[in-house]
């Protein structure tokens, strides 16, 4: 099931097409980044990709690291 979601950007309407759960979260999401504000700017959703992307770098950094600590692990257990 898709829900539709409507994001004002510069006084414009765009209505975007989502996944139900992800539509929840991404609803969530948006809201705590618009803080009460009614309307986005550019700069502002230029930001929040930066942030976004930032997010993800560190994301994947820690999943690389945890990765590497299982196929340590699993070496050693191998040498066992």
């Amino acid at each position: 099931i898709m829900k539709q979601i409507t994001l004002t950007i510069t006084s414009r309407d765009y209505t975007i097409t989502l996944d139900d759960e992800f539509a929840e979260v991404f609803k969530r999401d948006w809201q705590k980044f618009m803080g009460g504000q009614r309307f986005l700017e550019p700069k502002d959703l230029i930001n929040a990709f930066i942030e976004k992307c930032h997010e993800v770098y560190n994301n994947e950094k820690t999943i690389r690291k945890i990765t590497k600590g299982v196929d340590n692990a699993l070496q050693k257990k191998e040498k066992i």
